[in-house]
């Protein structure tokens, strides 16, 4: 229950009139519910507290407060809630290991406030399962930044390795912020924010410089080229918030004993760790900030010093304003009470150009204003109008660089612009001073050189922003409205449907997973916040026993209507959200929301502590596409599959020795090998299969053609299943080659806490070179020493590309030997653990590792992307991030048969197949969205028509192309938090862009790619293929990538020519680094189970 935040009156400033409060007494009344939430961007840190040989590469290389019973009443709910929980999270089977479920015992687990499936296990890798253990060094281990979230004693911490806001935690940021340049920034959408404010300049008084610890912000613009499009900003259009910090702090001395700066920070020991954001304490300055995906204000509190006193702000930036707006109560030399004047920096009068002199006073000098809430400044060149809104009455002064008559060439200064708090009122209270900043207008006038470009592109967006002047008094009342609660350590919740139909032919809608964002929130005082504190407890029995969760409000216009449900609480939303969150139509929002352009689509306030936001599984995934082979191709389909099943898999790989990219790729050819000739098989005996886009004519069709054709026989498949199942075994086995486990064993990463594997030293004759060994055993890891070894697998690189491959072999061995399927489910968990761990009770994984919650999407790049990328997180295979949950799916499907008799192991393995669709459903739509670039051709009604065999014609809505036009390219190949490029990490030529956003070839494909799409990119996929083959000796073909075009035409509808494309690919390109992962008969196979036609015109 929120208490109402005072409504404004307004004044006229300048061009246009912007609102500001009247005198009012400071409310210390405001309370909050809870919530949190996460996203790309931002860290600033704190602490305080915390402790201080040449190798080959293998070939395959509240809840209203009521009376006392209510009290009681919901202490009895919490009981109930907290037994059945921890019921949920008992270990099943027979294991003999306990867990600990105290979320109060431990800050890094879930709190309750939202739903937490049990841990898929909870055995250590190593104890329990026998994988060796290794600690990291050097680059490797976690920055000084993760305080004692790292070093804690005996409480083991297992930590991010992926998540968005990893580069404000590198050992760069974490020694010196100020130093480390524009790695250490990170975007939360729609800010982009760093953690090095610029040196203070010195005030007049003043014989020297002083340093600043704080957070930067910047609101970035998008900069489109053919290839490239880039969140791009001018580090003088920003505004530093921070705090003065000296050498008293540190005893005269400018760095640790240990190196850290002035300016260092760690992660806030006292706050738990967050997918959507990061909360940072600075070590030699008592101020924390709370760093979040979707903030619409960056966020700064400050505390009392050693002597008890308030720390005092200090806002910098590389511009000078235009003017100051104030809500005061006092007249500084007969000026207005809401007009600012500032002191010259140099503290001499200086004569200015008229049409553009700075707020300065006619003496030069700095005075002091009272300041009730809120300051409003329009930056000169930037055009920018910020607004920073203060939780205490405080009185500023501020300096300024003027505007010469002259000017006078010479370097731009750093900063242009000071402004000080030089006193914090309520001066007994205890509370802290909160601190929140945004942009306010970012196009104010329109017409600065500077900004009238990216200004006119606004206008052209499609809609109104909140720059234009229809919406920006709009905007800064709901700023206001919000300014006193913030986000402070959201959680993310997934709540997975249990009792449903299991069975194949269940409906799209009966398994849905409602992932719930609870952005913590928390008010400005510390009142309102015990408060929200009490009415938070109340609300999580609901967030955890509810069968049906619900947001607070689901109300996604940002306007000033208050709704009885509605709270004052902002935050961002994409569009994707906001088609979750709204009900209605998106274009009947247009004049009442409050959006903003990001590179990520229409961004838009919406009102609500709590978000939920349910994702539909879909179709329940299988080994089968939605349609049998057409029967056309079943006899070519059936010859291809009499040689493939006779491959011979290398010695090396039975070994494991290898390396688990194009090893695992191998495996899973294998498997799919074996499921094609088993459904071949299922259809010529009549057995009934599950299509879920053919009628009965077409199964019927297939299944006359299937009986008539010669298949390999259960004994001719039997030795390529022993050589699948030894291969996926190997890897399996623990303790190295010399305890029967691979060459180039898996570990258990007890440092950030991980599956990861040693690498291999790979030796090898030149006359068999599939045959070589690993020289190399543990400790001696490769992998773990050098990101360049093993595509980055022991620094958490790619982990879902080559996991994904492992557990859709391990599923298909699993499948066709239950019993192998029960030894090794809890071995096999530990790729899933690692990649997708949904529980916090699993204490020796971090959650989701891959898992961006705010974008949907996953990251590849793991810890060196920290250290080196100034675009933050990457990925480029989509598809494959696709796939690996697709794997998991099919795993669980598997599992489920396996343990039908087994109740325990039954729930455990639906778990996995719910977490498997869900995070592929939520992968698909964000590849529709980041990756492929396109837009929806529509009927007159606006809408989209699309058609299937069983359902007939259909309406649906349109796809709304995420980039601007001057972008043409239809694919993404690299995809980061900031920037997206036509381009991959292996190789220049287009094809491989395209390519890569299309492999494999399996069943999820049909979901993956929209037909619309294919048909769009097939032309330039085929042109892209035609000149790498001119320009580069056969390329496209002698790489695969004309296998994967095969597969495209597929999806166009144009089957012949795709059959007869793939038949004409040469025998060695499958066995090629590029082709391993594909066969022929899959390639058959997937070409022949496309839809005939494609969307309709």
């Amino acid at each position: 229950i929120m208490a109402p935040i005072p409504r404004y009156g307004s004044i006229t400033e300048d061009e246009e009139e912007v609102e500001l409060l009247p005198p009012h007494k400071h409310d210390n009344g405001h309370s909050a519910g809870g919530e949190t939430f996460i996203g790309t961007v931002d860290a600033s840190a704190g602490n305080g507290d915390e402790e201080d040989s040449k190798t080959a590469t293998p070939k395959s290389s509240a809840w209203t407060r009521h009376h006392c019973i209510s009290y009681t009443l919901a202490a009895l709910i919490c009981l109930y809630s907290a037994h059945y929980w921890h019921a949920r999270s008992e270990p099943s089977g027979d294991d003999n290991v306990t867990v600990d479920v105290d979320p109060h015992s431990d800050i890094h687990r879930s709190s309750g406030r939202v739903p937490m499936p049990p841990a898929l296990s909870i055995l250590d890798p190593a104890s329990d399962l026998g994988f060796r253990s290794t600690t990291r060094k050097g680059l490797a281990t976690p920055s000084k930044a993760w305080g004692k979230h790292y070093l804690n004693g005996e409480d083991f911490t297992p930590l991010p390795t992926n998540q968005w806001y990893l580069n404000l935690l590198s050992h760069n940021a974490a020694a010196d912020p100020s130093s480390a340049g524009e790695v250490a920034h990170v975007y939360t959408i729609p800010y982009v924010l760093g953690v090095s404010p610029p040196q203070v300049p010195k005030l007049p008084s003043q014989k020297e410089a002083t340093t600043m610890a704080g957070i930067e912000l910047y609101l970035p613009v998008m900069k489109t080229g053919a290839k490239n499009m880039q969140m791009v900003f001018d580090k003088n259009n920003g505004v530093s918030l921070g705090a003065i910090v000296n050498e008293e702090a540190k005893g005269g001395k400018s760095t640790d004993n240990d190196g850290s700066s002035l300016t260092s920070y760690v992660v806030d020991p006292d706050v738990p760790l967050s997918p959507l954001g990061v909360s940072l304490k600075w070590n030699h300055v008592n101020m924390k900030s709370h760093i979040v995906r979707g903030m619409p204000y960056g966020t700064v509190r400050f505390g009392k010093d050693q002597k008890k006193k308030s720390v005092l702000p200090t806002i910098l930036s590389g511009h000078r304003p235009v003017s100051i707006s104030l809500d005061s109560d006092t007249k500084v030399n007969d000026e207005s009470k809401q007009t600012m004047l500032c002191g010259s920096l140099t503290g001499k009068p200086i004569h200015q150009d008229p049409n553009h002199g700075a707020p300065i006073s006619s003496d030069a000098k700095s005075h002091v204003y009272s300041v009730k809430r809120e300051i409003v400044f329009h930056m000169n060149q930037s055009d920018i109008t910020w607004v920073v809104f203060f939780s205490k009455p405080v009185k500023v002064q501020c300096y300024s660089d003027a505007m010469p008559a002259v000017s006078v060439p010479g370097p731009i200064k750093e900063v242009q612009f000071r402004l000080n708090v030089v006193e914090v009122g309520d001066g007994e209270d205890e509370d802290e001073l909160v601190v929140r900043m945004a942009v306010l207008d970012e196009c104010t006038s329109g017409r600065k050189s500077g900004s009238s470009q990216h200004c006119a592109q606004l206008k052209s967006v499609g809609y109104e922003t909140i720059s234009s002047k229809k919406k920006v008094n709009d905007y800064l009342k709901v700023l206001r409205e919000g300014a006193m609660l913030y986000p402070r350590s959201p959680l993310v919740g997934t709540q997975f449907p249990e009792e449903e139909d299991d069975s194949e032919t269940a409906e799209d809608e009966g398994r849905v997973t409602n992932v719930v964002f609870d952005w913590d929130v928390t008010s400005v005082n510390s009142k309102g916040a015990d408060a929200a504190a009490k009415e938070e407890a109340a609300v999580s029995v609901v967030a955890a026993s509810s069968s049906s969760l619900r947001a607070m409000t689901t109300f996604p216009k940002a306007t000033t209507k208050k709704e009885k449900n509605d709270d004052a609480f902002i935050m961002f939303a994409l569009p994707h959200h906001l088609e979750t969150l709204s009900s209605m139509d998106e274009d009947d929002n247009d004049d009442d929301s409050l959006c903003l352009h990001t590179f990520h689509g229409r961004t838009c306030l919406v009102h609500g502590s709590v978000w939920n936001l349910p994702i539909s599984h879909g179709k329940p995934q299988s080994f089968l596409a939605d349609r049998p082979p057409a029967a056309n191709a079943i006899p070519s389909l059936a010859e291809a599959l009499n040689k493939d099943v006779q491959f011979q898999v290398s010695g090396n790989i039975l070994r494991g020795a290898g390396d688990t990219y194009f090893t695992a790729k191998i495996l899973a050819k294998m498997g799919r090998v074996i499921e094609i000739n088993e459904e071949l098989q299922h259809l010529k005996s009549g057995e009934e299969l599950t299509y879920h886009d053919a009628d009965d004519t077409t199964i019927q069709e297939a299944a006359s053609v299937a009986a008539e054709v010669t298949l390999p026989s259960e004994k001719e498949v039997e030795p390529l299943l022993d050589d699948l199942q030894q291969a996926v075994e190997i890897w399996l086995n623990p303790g190295g080659k010399e305890k029967g486990g691979g060459e180039a064993e898996f570990l258990y990463d007890a440092t950030w806490g991980g599956f990861v594997n040693c690498g291999c030293k790979y030796i090898f004759d030149k006359k068999d070179e599939h045959n070589g060994s690993c020289n190399n055993t543990f400790p001696e890891c490769p992998a773990l020493e050098s990101v360049n070894e093993d595509f980055g697998n022991g620094w958490y690189n790619d982990h879902h590309f080559h996991y994904g491959y492992f557990i859709y072999a391990a599923a298909v061995v699993a499948k066709h030997r239950p019993e192998w399927g029960r030894k090794y489910y809890e071995r096999t968990l530990l790729y899933i653990r690692d990649i997708a761990n949904p529980s916090a009770d699993d204490k020796y994984f971090p959650m989701f590792r891959q898992k961006d919650w705010y974008l949907g999407n996953s990251w590849a790049a793991g810890l060196m992307s920290m250290e080196l990328s100034p675009h933050g997180r990457e990925q480029e295979s989509s598809s494959e991030a696709i796939a690996a949950f697709e794997g998991i799916a099919l795993f669980g499907n598997v599992m489920m048969k396996v343990f039908a008799e087994d109740e325990d192991k039954l729930g455990s393995a639906r778990l996995v197949r719910n977490l498997g669709e869900v995070l592929t459903a939520m992968e698909v739509s964000a590849a529709n969205r980041f990756w492929h670039v396109w837009g929806s051709k529509t009927d007159d009604d606006g809408s989209t028509t699309v058609s299937s065999a069983n359902d007939g014609a259909k309406k649906v809505k349109p796809h709304i192309n995420t980039y601007p036009k001057k972008y043409p390219k239809h694919v993404v190949g690299m995809m980061y938090d900031t920037m997206a490029s036509f381009q991959t990490w292996f190789a220049p030529e287009d094809v491989v862009s395209y390519g890569i956003q299309l492999m494999p070839l399996t069943a999820v494909a049909e979901r993956r790619d929209d037909p619309e799409w294919s048909n769009i990119l097939y032309p330039v996929y085929a042109k892209s293929c035609k000149t790498a083959n001119e320009v580069n000796d056969g390329f496209c073909e002698d790489n695969g990538w004309s296998i994967v075009q095969a597969g495209l035409l597929a999806e166009t509808g144009e089957i012949e020519d795709a059959l007869e494309m793939a038949s004409e690919v040469p025998e060695d390109v499958f066995i090629s680094d590029g082709g391993c992962g594909n066969s022929l008969s899959n390639t058959l196979w997937f070409i022949s189970t496309r839809k005939q036609s494609s969307r309709t015109e």
